[in-house]
């Protein structure tokens, strides 16, 4: 933990450049997915890629949220599914014309729906090709399809193949060296019920994905908001995110300050809170509804015109055959989408369809925005409602709000704009300081970052909101027939917030878990919790502590999960409060330091968590210990003191919600989808080794008139690689169109081994006047040197012995016999040269060389050899020489100086006898 504040504290000198930390050598990629119903968005972080938008295959940087399946155009084998080739994005999309009922967009809406819910209702109205059933397992959205090996299609399944082709791109992104891309943080909107989100997260991981958390898209924007500022811990900020996408619109306060915490040591640091304060929703406000009433408006454009008029004739309700036709109805809805986003830019456009109905195209007359808005007018209070319901769950005022923050692709539509701008007073507190498309998708992998543990960003504390209350119900008693409903956690709640809840049983009970919004009338079951040993605890209270029935207590602890904002039960117990008789001791200085520091407590402090049996045992030792170290002080005064006896329960929970998929399930989905990724493996193999085939016959037919080739090859070989040419040329459109991989490599390679060797003769004819030029010149320059090598090194071992004259003689350099055998190696190396000319002189150019011109290179290197190991003999000699003379000079210096000491030593020594031996004469007074 400490080290982590550290590092937390570090980062703070950073706005927003996310660094890698140094301790992790082999961080793992973190990556953000903002899941809309119109479009997906993604970034990720690595070591080496701070914080990037992952682009599409078509370098673009959202992709639409919509997965196609074409059907195959291979002959069904017996017993073998034959794959559909699966498209994403706009692709998809585009199919959509042709294949109304293998397109699947826009699956975000579904998530969490039972099969006969208000919103399946509606999609399956939007999109009528598509065959939805209910799950026999889950009671959930199923699609029938052809193009699934099962007949089958979960939402589940569909959405995981979304996600994996994301990641699979942000594979590509991070590049080789990066481990498997497996953390994901999920943006979800505000009001992402529990059933919502355990449908992401299955889906997440049937496409092999870890899901680090979820975060509301108001918190997401407002952490990317936050990434670049700092702000007051006095004077904290209020903004508004106004989140309107395609299929759903948000309105979430948040409160932006600084705050001081504590750090390492005794030392504060201040850090950045962004916390959500209320949040308003409307489900089923966004572009998409906008886009209903202008298909609404084609649809009875096209019904009225002369020609919509004769394709429908003879239909009973002609706007309903229309609008229920599966390609029209596609078509339509496509054509209102571009319509109603240029009206966004422009005050009027037209539509056109070809072939809307029955081959008849469709041509609108003008369309105008003003028209547009009053079309649309209805859904004026339902834009700005959302923006009042968050500042009433706030609890605060608009003047009190600083900015309204835009997010999502329908706010830049004229009418909502305009409509907020007369809400919050003008247009100077809205504000456009975050992208609208990418704020949410940067705030998330922004918090993934920072909770990886393999980074080290800008600490920004978050807490984050839900408009759902949490609630138990229970029968009060064995008999009761009506249940209880109390609500524990109230709306607004943040991620981590628990309660201990009191039950009136005394023996083995369950409780009912859920959840709900103010207008429910009863709550949404979220799991049945069985409780095991109540009745065996209770007793235990009451034999080992003397409890009595009206002091015992029942509690279960519920907190909603900091991770995906699940309520769950954590714990339960029985409790009750006896008095116990201790003795009050004075503590001394170390005993204070101890508690200070956490080594010892307090005998009167309490442990929620710790058994009876553990507490009875620590407060026997105490006693046990006071005793025998005061035996000669006064004896202490006993007193009562209270004290909460626990015994932890057994329980057990079951999800009583929408079912998950069962296990086995949930491995014949991965394996149906490993399946289809290995055939589109496959087919991706098979379309590249088509386009090299195809551009080896074009590139190949130039060269058979290309006059350089003509000479290296043979009429025969032309002609044959010519009629190889043509076949594959016509195979590769006909009966080739389907063929396999291998019989696509057969076919290249059936080419390539003609063509090959003409090449290498044409390659190797161009450069090989050069590298005998450059053989002969090695010979000759080795030749040089051998010349100049005998006078040289002479005059060198001359001038090395005047240098030092009486140093001992030295070995030559070479001797003779060295010398002539150098010159035999370049004699022979230039005979097998003009062996190898000769021999080539007489081939035609269509015919291989006598000698490759990788045996010529390998032989010029070896003769250059030979005059770098004469050049080297003779720098390591000559500087052996120079070594020995120098060593032997030194010899010499230190002789020499010995002798004159000695000898100067020897002087003093005479001259000394001969004055001892001379008489001595007295001076006398």
């Amino acid at each position: 933990m400490r080290v982590k504040q550290v590092l937390s504290k570090a980062a703070l000198s950073s706005l927003f450049v996310l660094l890698v930390t140094q301790y992790a050598e082999a961080a793992s990629a973190v990556l953000g997915i903002d899941i809309g119903q119109e479009y997906i968005k993604a970034a990720l972080v690595k070591p080496g890629i701070p914080l990037e938008i992952v682009l599409t295959k078509d370098t673009k940087r959202k992709e639409v949220s919509a997965i196609g399946f074409k059907p195959s155009n291979t002959p069904d084998k017996d017993g073998e599914f034959n794959f559909p080739e699966r498209l994403y994005g706009a692709d998809a999309i585009n199919l959509a014309g042709r294949f109304p009922h293998d397109v699947y967009p826009n699956l975000k809406q579904l998530l969490g729906k039972l099969a006969d819910d208000e919103e399946v209702s509606t999609y399956s109205t939007r999109y009528p090709a598509l065959k939805i059933s209910k799950s026999q397992e889950q009671g959930t959205v199923v699609f029938e399809s052809k193009s699934s090996p099962g007949g089958v299609f979960t939402l589940e399944e569909l959405l995981a193949m979304q996600l994996k082709a994301v990641v699979g791109q942000a594979q590509a992104m991070a590049g080789p060296g990066t481990g498997k891309i497996r953390d994901v943080m999920l943006t979800v909107p505000a009001f992402f019920s529990p059933e919502e989100k355990n449908a992401l997260t299955q889906a997440a991981e049937l496409a092999g994905l870890k899901v680090m958390g979820f975060v509301s898209d108001g918190l997401a924007v407002g952490i990317n908001y936050a990434t670049t500022r700092t702000f007051d811990e006095k004077n904290p900020e209020f903004h508004i995110i106004y989140d309107m996408g395609a299929g759903s619109t948000t309105a979430s306060v948040l409160r932006f300050q600084g705050k001081s915490v504590k750090d390492v040591g005794r030392f504060n640091k201040t850090i950045q809170e962004v916390s959500v304060l209320g949040v308003g929703y409307d489900a089923t406000l966004g572009g998409d509804l906008f886009n209903e009433k202008m298909a609404e408006m084609l649809a009875n454009d096209f019904v009225k015109s002369k020609k919509g008029v004769a394709a429908l004739a003879g239909k009973e309700d002609p706007k309903k055959a229309l609008r229920t036709n599966p390609r029209a109805s596609s078509k339509l809805w496509r054509e209102a989408t571009r319509a109603r986003q240029i009206l966004s830019a422009n005050t009027e456009t037209f539509a056109s369809v070809e072939s809307l109905y029955e081959d008849t195209d469709f041509r609108s007359g003008k369309l105008t925005r003003a028209e547009f808005e009053a079309a649309i007018a209805e859904y004026e209070p339902r834009i700005t409602k959302p923006i009042f319901d968050a500042l009433e769950a706030a609890q605060i005022t608009l003047d009190k709000v600083s900015s309204i923050i835009l997010h999502g692709g329908a706010v830049r539509t004229p009418f909502v704009g305009k409509k907020l701008e007369e809400t919050v007073g003008g247009i100077e507190k809205i504000s456009k300081n975050v992208n609208s498309d990418e704020a949410a998708v940067f705030g998330a992998t922004f918090k993934g970052a920072g909770e990886s543990g393999s980074f080290k960003v800008k600490e920004i504390r978050t807490n984050d909101n839900s408009p759902y209350a949490v609630s138990v119900k229970f029968l009060k008693s064995p008999t009761a027939k009506v249940a209880k409903t109390s609500e524990i956690l109230p709306a607004g709640s943040a991620p981590g917030a628990e309660a201990a809840v009191t039950f009136p049983h005394k023996t083995d009970f369950d409780f009912d878990l859920g959840y709900h919004l103010a207008t429910d009338s009863e709550p949404r079951p979220l799991a049945a919790i069985k409780a095991t040993n109540v009745t065996i605890s209770v007793q235990k209270l009451k034999e080992d502590y003397g409890c009595a029935d009206p002091g015992i207590s029942t509690k279960f602890n519920i907190e909603i999960n900091k991770k995906d904002g699940i309520p769950a039960t954590t714990a339960g117990w029985v409790e009750c409060e006896i008095e116990v008789l201790e003795t009050s001791e004075k503590k001394g200085i170390v005993d204070n330091m101890k508690k200070a520091f956490g080594f010892g407590k307090d005998k009167d402090s309490k442990d929620s968590s710790a058994s009876a049996d553990s507490s009875s045992s620590s407060s026997s030792a105490s006693s046990e210990s006071s005793s025998s170290t005061t035996s000669a002080a006064p004896e202490p005064t006993p007193t009562l003191v209270k004290k909460t006896m626990k015994i932890p329960l057994a329980f057990t929970t079951t999800h009583t919600g929408i079912p998950r998929l069962s296990a086995t399930h949930k491995e014949a989905i991965i394996q149906e989808i490993k399946a289809f990724d290995t055939f589109d493996a496959n087919r991706r193999a098979v379309e590249e080794a088509r386009n090299e085939l195809e551009a080896f016959t074009y590139k190949a037919r130039e060269l058979l008139y290309e006059d350089d080739f003509i000479a290296a090859s043979t009429d025969a070989a032309r002609e044959q690689l010519e009629g190889l040419i043509d076949e594959a040329g016509e195979w590769l459109y006909g009966d080739g169109y389907l063929a396999p991989l291998a019989d696509v490599t057969a076919k290249l390679k059936d080419l390539t081994d003609i063509q090959k060797p003409i090449l290498k003769r044409r390659a190797e004819s161009k450069k090989r006047p050069e590298l005998i030029k450059s053989f002969r010149d090695t010979i000759a320059n080795g030749r040089t040197i051998l010349a100049a090598l005998k006078p040289q090194a002479k005059d060198e071992l001359d001038q090395l012995e005047e240098a030092a004259k009486e140093a001992p003689k030295v070995e030559e350099l070479y001797t003779a016999a060295e010398i002539a055998e150098f010159e035999k190696k370049y004699d022979e190396a230039e005979q097998w040269l003009d062996q190898q000319v000769a021999a080539q002189a007489k081939l035609q150019p269509y015919e291989d060389a006598v000698v490759s011109n990788a045996e010529l290179e390998k032989k010029s290197k070896e003769v250059a050899k030979i005059a770098m190991d004469v050049l080297m003999k003779k720098v390591k000699v000559a500087e052996e020489n120079l070594k020995k003379a120098a060593a032997e000079q030194k010899k010499k210096e230190k002789e020499e100086k010995e002798r004159k000491q000695k000898e100067k030593k020897e002087k003093e020594q005479e001259k000394n006898k001969t004055d001892d031996s001379k008489p001595k004469i007295k001076d006398e007074l």
